[in-house]
């Protein structure tokens, strides 16, 4: 049972709002869902709170967890071009990538601004909804899927525009 006081976070809304903006955002990421498939999912993930500057991970570290931003905003920057960055907004999945194929971190995450809330899934609950509940898992596996399609077609379209291949 959920405890009937409303908690208040760092932002000023109820911990219940935010949950239900989590469960919001994680509803567009997974087109298809069910409330109970939704509520399943939820289950898995962590309420985290981070402050402007501090590091969600490091580029080439171990993939661990996936995350749900909610709250805040943060930036992912390529160690070897500091000017290789794109931010990173509410309602965003990260580290689902990694998560699912078992690779290391692609870049270095950020916080940029001075309240982030993120919901964390871990390696050993993702592990476990790989193997109690595939159907429920395809979901992550399709938001990776997706986001695949969009940076491929991000890509394709600066080939394009530019008009020169990548050597």
């Amino acid at each position: 049972a959920q405890n009937s006081n409303i908690v208040q976070s760092c932002n000023g809304a109820s911990l219940n709002e935010e949950q239900g903006r989590a469960l919001q955002y994680l509803a567009k990421l997974c087109p298809g869902s069910s409330h109970e498939d939704l509520g399943k999912l939820f289950l898995l993930f962590e309420r985290e709170q981070y402050s402007k500057g501090a590091i969600i991970w490091r580029q080439g570290s171990r993939s661990d967890c996936l995350k749900l931003l909610v709250v805040g905003t943060l930036v992912a920057v390529l160690e070897d071009e500091e000017s290789m960055k794109e931010e990173i907004i509410p309602g965003s999945m990260l580290g689902e990538l990694g998560l699912v194929t078992m690779t290391d971190r692609l870049s270095t995450v950020k916080c940029t601004s001075e309240n982030v809330v993120l919901y964390s899934m871990s390696r050993s609950k993702w592990d476990l909804l790989v193997k109690d509940d595939p159907r429920l898992a395809r979901f992550i596996d399709l938001i990776v899927v997706r986001y695949l399609e969009h940076r491929v077609q991000h890509v394709s379209n600066r080939i394009f525009e530019t008009r020169c291949l990548p050597v």
